[in-house]
């Protein structure tokens, strides 16, 4: 079968769907503006350092964001908000001898830039803007007074409420889970008997003593939770999202809440139309989590694995499913990492090491089959990405290829060679696992200096007219130098080839 008659036999995906908690559907993406996506992510509470669990959901969106940017070539606008006021802050406040509003400061600017720095560690690109709850408390509190001039929003003993059973009366309204559950878990018993209804969550909350305080119409008191990132994003995307992203675990109540917020403050009933959930990160049948003191912070996991074995580890799963963490998964994302630098490593060799007239050879029968599975590769990470950016399916399919080729890569004109290494580095560069060389780095630095010190002792002996053993020595000394540095020089016959080994 000719490389034609497969493709025209084949059935090529060409509509991007997304998995939509909001529909519970695989849906076709439809953005309202065109090829430009407003998308809000719900950023971390910074009260304690990073962990798996949130490089997990960060990391998994900072992939799906790379392929809608330079796979799909959408515009992105991606927003994502600090929550620097919240009871977890004002917890791990009082458990110091400080006054609180002063604890409260020193806490999150401390763990957001601890986040921050994790995140550019993790090669996680930053957001477009981002956006501080303490830099809102006055937006806020106008977003809170419109919701009460709808009459979808109440005051009561200087706390302010969100009347939910109004709302469903007047709009549509997503379940993500059972429609039994309220929001009573979220919020201090004592209040239930200050709502109209049971179901009814805090807009603003009155103040306690030792808290931190902000003015309001209704008295000093501090923003609910779900309500900060109403009035954020409302405030860059003025009349709604594309996509709104976060853990699975804020799907209810925080989403739903959000979602009841924006659309009676617009009068909509799409606020936004997709919402992406990333799966929970387990460690020992247990999701990751600070409250349950079962995770694993980003510092400690990059003392013993790099940025990239992290991220080809969140490949390896689709980023809407759950995944467990465990060594087993750890050392598998080595060995894939392996398999890649190797593969690159070795085309180059391959190249560099090619004369000029090796272009100009006609293709063989290896040619030929190499260059129909590239095409039937490329054709399949398209499907994939179309289908939910599935990267699970674009890793194998990259794996698989590189399998074939080093097969046959000795048997492979060279610029055969060269478009497969292109197309597996044009893809991993996508997805954010190897990224251009700008200049040297340190390493390339390292391994300069030794070429530099090799060249200056053969001059050096040529002068002093020293043995032959004496250049051969030099050559195995510059052969395990180089290998301390993560390159393996192979000698092939009268020829000798380098590639990285790490």
């Amino acid at each position: 079968m000719t490389m034609e008659n497969n493709l025209e036999e084949k059935e090529i995906t060409t509509k991007l769907k997304l998995i939509n908690a909001f529909t519970k559907n695989k849906d076709i993406f439809t953005p309202s503006r065109g090829n430009l996506i407003r998308w809000y992510i719900c950023g971390p509470t910074v009260y304690d350092s990073p962990h798996l669990g949130h490089a997990r959901t960060y990391v998994s969106f900072d992939i799906v964001r790379r392929v809608l940017e330079n796979y799909f070539g959408y515009q992105v606008t991606y927003v994502m908000n600090i929550t620097d006021i919240d009871d977890k802050i004002i917890n791990k406040a009082k458990e110091t001898k400080m006054e609180v509003s002063d604890a409260c400061k020193i806490i999150t600017k401390k763990y957001e830039t601890e986040f921050f720095e994790a995140m550019d560690n993790l090669n996680v690109q930053r957001p477009t803007f981002t956006t501080r709850v303490t830099n809102y408390v006055e937006k806020i509190v106008t977003f809170i007074e419109k919701l009460m001039e709808k009459g979808f929003a109440y005051e009561s003993e200087g706390s302010v409420y969100f009347d939910l059973v109004k709302y469903r009366e007047n709009f549509k309204h997503p379940n993500f889970v059972n429609e039994s559950a309220i929001n009573e878990e979220t919020e201090e018993l004592e209040n239930i008997y200050k709502k109209k209804n049971k179901i009814d969550f805090v807009l603003w909350k009155k103040s306690k003593e030792g808290e931190p305080v902000y003015n309001s119409p209704w008295g000093e008191g501090r923003p609910g939770w779900h309500i900060e990132c109403s009035a954020m994003a409302s405030d860059l995307f003025k009349d709604g999202l594309d996509i709104h992203s976060g853990g699975c675990d804020l799907a209810f109540p925080h989403h739903e809440n959000e979602i009841a917020q924006s659309q009676a403050f617009l009068n909509s009933n799409l606020w936004c139309p997709y919402f992406l959930h990333s799966g929970h990160l387990s460690i020992d049948g247990l999701k990751m989590s600070k409250s349950l003191k079962n995770f694993i912070t980003v510092e400690e996991s990059l003392k013993n694995f790099t940025p990239r074995q992290l991220r080809i580890l969140f490949l390896n799963t689709n980023w809407w499913a759950p995944m467990t963490y465990k060594l087993e998964s750890m050392e598998y994302s080595k060995k894939i990492e392996a398999k890649l630098m190797n593969f690159i490593s070795i085309s180059d060799s391959f190249i560099k090491n090619s004369e000029i007239e090796d272009n100009f050879k006609n293709v063989t029968d290896q040619d030929s089959m190499i260059l129909e599975i590239l095409e039937n590769t490329k054709i399949s990470i398209h499907e994939a990405f179309c289908d939910s950016i599935n990267t699970f399916k674009v890793l194998t399919a990259i794996l698989n290829l590189i399998t074939v080729i080093h097969q046959k890569i000795e048997n492979l004109s060279i610029r055969v060679i060269y478009v497969a290494k292109q197309y597996v580095v044009s893809i991993l560069n996508l997805l954010g696992v190897v990224e251009e060389k700008k200049g040297f780095d340190s390493l390339d630095q390292d391994v300069l200096k030794l070429v530099c010190d090799f060249r200056a002792n053969v001059r050096k002996y040529s002068k002093e007219k020293k043995e032959h053993k004496h250049y051969f020595e030099l050559c195995d000394k510059l052969r395990e130098d180089f290998k301390t540095h993560g390159y393996l020089i192979e000698d092939k016959g009268e020829e000798s080839r380098i590639r990285k080994t790490n």
